[in-house]
C-alpha cells in the first residue's frame, strides 16, 4: 500500500501542489486507521486449542470467534451461534449465524463446530487443555449446516457459558493440523474481524482488518500488539508516542497521567480476587510454630476463629484506597457482586482488630503464634507490598508474622506442593460456580475438583451442596443457590478474600478504552473517540 503511495506521489508532486497536499492527507488517514498497542500479556501461541490462558484469550479475539461471548457484565451473548436452548435436561440446541465466512473464504457451519469439539481434547501437551469445558460433552448432532444440537454427559446449566471460551476453528482447514502448523501461521485462520499478517512468540502480533466479517468491518485497517511485560518500559513506550494504549497502568502512574492532557485513563473492577490460601487441611504445618519457634501441639489455621480473626484484622478499605491507589475494591467473595451467582447479603469482613484479638483468645491463642506469609515478586501490581501490609496487620493482633516472595514460576510450583502455611495470590474465574468448584472444591483430580486449590481446603457438606447447585437447570434457581453456597463457603473462612483489582489502562487522547473484566486487552475494546 505504501509503496503504491510513494509512486503516485513522485509522478504528481512536481506538477501540482494541490496532489501533493491530498495524498498526504491520505497517507496521513491511512496512519490514523492503523493501532498499535502494549500489553503484559504474552501470547506463546496461534493454536486456538493448546493452552487456555490469559493471553491467548485476549489476542485469538481478533483471529477466532466462539459460539458465544461474555460481556463486561458477565452475561452470555450471541457469537457464532444466534440462540441456543434446552431440548431436554442433557440436550442444548444451538442456531447459527448464516453468511459466516473464514478468513480464506470458506462458510462457516455446524460440521465446523462439531470438528472443533472433537480436536479440543485430542491437542497433545496442552498446559491448561480447553477440554475442561468439552470434558462434558457426550455427542454432537448437526441437523443441518446452521443447526446443531450438543447432548451432555449429565445435566449442564453452564454450556452456553464455556462455549463462550472455544474458539471454533475450520474443519477443511484445521483437519489434521498440529499446533506447529497453526504457529507457523498457515493454519490460523477464524471467522474474526482480523486476519493473521505476521507473529512472533512473546514479542508482536500483527493483523489486518477482515473486509468479510459478518458484522462489518472492524474499527482498524491493521493492528500491532507489542509485548511489553515490564510496567515501566510499557508506560515510556506510550509517553513517547511509539504505541497508542496500554494495558495495567503502574499504580503509582496513575495520577501523573492523569495530569497530562495528552492520555486518557479508564478503569474498571476485575473478575479477580486478591486473596488470602491458610493451611487448614493438615495438623502440622511447615510455617506455623509458637513465637519461640517451638512446635505447637496443632495447627492454629485449622481452627475457623483463626481464619476469621485473620480476616478482621484486614484494612480491605485501606489496602485498596491507599496502597493500590483507589485501584481495588474491598472483596466478600471470589467475584464482585454484579457478577451472576454471587451473594448480594455478603459484605467485606470490617476492620475490627479488638474482635481479631478475642477471637484468637478464645481459640487459645491470646499471645498469638508465629507464622510466615509467602507471596509472588513479580506477578501482580505491588504483590510484595500487599504481602507486607497483610503481615503488618496481623502483627498488631498479636502475631509475628514474616514475608518471604519469589518469582511466580516458582512460587506456584511450591504451592501445588503444599509447602507454604499461608499465601496470598489472585483467581480470576468467568463463573462463580466454576471458581468455588477450582478454589475451594475438595481436590479431586478425576473430576477435576479443587484444581486450584493448593492448601487442600476441604468441606464435603459444602461440596455436596455446590455439586447440587451446579446441576439446576433454571438459571434463577441456579444463582441463588450459588449465592448460599458462596456465604456458606465464605462464612467457613476456606480463604480470605481481600479485594478486587481493578484493570487500568491509558490511551493517547481520541481513543477510547471499553473495561472487560476478564483478563483482555486487544483492539476489539479500543475505538476512536473524541
Amino acid at each position: 500500500m505504501m509503496k503504491r503511495f510513494y509512486s503516485r506521489l513522485r509522478r504528481c508532486a512536481a506538477f501540482a501542489p494541490l496532489c501533493l497536499a491530498a495524498w498526504l492527507g491520505a497517507a496521513g488517514e491511512a496512519r490514523a486507521q492503523d493501532l498499535t498497542i502494549a500489553t503484559k500479556l504474552e501470547l506463546s501461541t496461534l493454536d486456538p486449542h493448546f493452552f487456555a490462558s490469559f493471553p491467548a484469550g485476549s489476542s485469538h479475539e481478533l483471529l477466532y470467534e466462539k459460539l458465544t461471548f461474555q460481556d463486561a457484565n458477565g452475561a452470555i451473548v450471541p457469537q457464532l451461534a444466534t440462540s441456543w436452548k434446552l431440548i431436554d435436561d442433557l440436550t442444548w440446541e444451538f442456531k447459527l449465524r448464516g453468511g459466516v465466512k473464514f478468513h480464506d473464504g470458506t462458510p462457516f457451519t455446524a460440521s465446523d463446530v462439531a470438528f472443533t469439539m472433537e480436536r479440543v481434547p485430542t491437542v497433545p501437551n496442552s498446559p491448561n487443555s480447553f477440554a475442561q469445558y468439552t470434558r462434558n460433552i457426550e455427542k454432537i448432532e448437526v441437523l443441518n449446516p446452521l443447526l446443531l444440537r450438543i447432548r451432555t454427559k449429565q445435566p449442564n446449566p453452564a454450556l452456553p457459558l464455556e462455549m463462550s471460551t472455544v474458539f471454533i476453528v475450520s474443519e477443511k482447514n484445521g483437519k489434521g493440523a498440529t499446533t506447529a502448523d497453526y504457529n507457523g501461521g498457515k493454519r490460523a485462520i477464524g471467522t474474526g474481524p482480523y486476519r493473521l499478517v505476521e507473529w512472533t512468540s512473546g514479542e508482536r502480533l500483527v493483523v489486518e482488518r477482515f473486509d468479510g466479517h459478518w458484522a462489518g468491518k472492524p474499527a482498524w485497517q491493521r493492528v500491532t500488539e507489542r509485548v511489553i511485560v515490564k510496567d515501566a518500559s510499557r508506560l515510556a513506550a506510550l509517553l513517547s508516542g511509539q504505541v497508542d494504549a496500554i494495558d495495567l497502568v503502574p499504580i503509582a502512574d496513575l495520577s501523573r497521567l492523569k495530569a497530562d492532557p495528552r492520555f486518557s485513563l479508564f478503569s474498571g473492577p476485575a473478575a479477580l480476587v486478591q486473596y488470602i490460601a491458610l493451611d487448614s487441611a493438615r495438623d502440622s504445618s511447615p510455617y506455623v510454630t509458637a513465637k519461640d519457634g517451638s512446635p505447637l501441639p496443632q495447627n492454629p489455621l485449622r481452627d475457623a476463629r483463626v481464619r476469621k480473626a485473620l480476616s478482621l484484622a484486614l484494612n480491605r478499605a485501606l489496602l485498596s484506597e491507599r496502597l493500590m491507589e483507589g485501584s481495588a475494591l474491598p472483596a466478600s467473595q471470589l467475584l464482585p457482586s454484579n457478577f451472576a451467582g454471587t451473594s448480594r447479603q455478603l459484605k467485606p469482613d470490617p476492620f475490627d482488630a479488638a474482635r481479631a484479638k478475642a477471637l484468637l483468645a478464645e481459640a487459645g491463642y491470646a499471645s498469638g503464634f508465629r507464622l510466615t506469609l509467602h507471596s509472588t515478586v513479580d506477578r501482580y501490581p505491588n504483590d510484595t507490598a500487599i504481602a507486607q501490609a497483610i503481615a503488618s496487620s496481623w502483627t498488631r493482633v498479636g502475631l509475628d508474622v514474616k514475608v518471604e516472595t519469589m518469582p511466580g514460576a516458582v512460587f506456584f510450583g511450591k504451592a501445588a506442593k503444599q509447602e507454604f502455611s499461608a499465601f496470598t495470590a489472585q483467581y480470576g474465574s468467568d463463573d462463580v460456580g466454576s471458581g468455588l468448584r477450582s478454589l475451594l472444591g475438595t481436590v479431586d483430580p478425576q473430576t477435576g475438583s479443587g484444581s486450584a486449590n493448593r492448601t487442600r481446603y476441604s468441606n464435603p457438606a459444602l461440596d455436596r451442596q455446590l455439586s447440587a447447585a451446579l446441576l439446576l437447570m433454571d438459571p434463577a434457581q441456579r444463582n441463588a443457590a450459588l449465592a448460599r453456597v458462596t456465604e456458606a463457603y465464605m462464612a467457613d473462612e476456606g480463604l480470605i478474600a481481600v479485594f478486587h483489582p481493578m484493570f487500568d489502562y491509558a490511551a493517547r487522547k481520541g481513543l477510547v478504552v471499553s473495561h472487560r473484566p476478564q483478563r483482555r486487552f486487544n483492539a476489539l475494546m479500543i475505538k476512536p473517540g473524541k
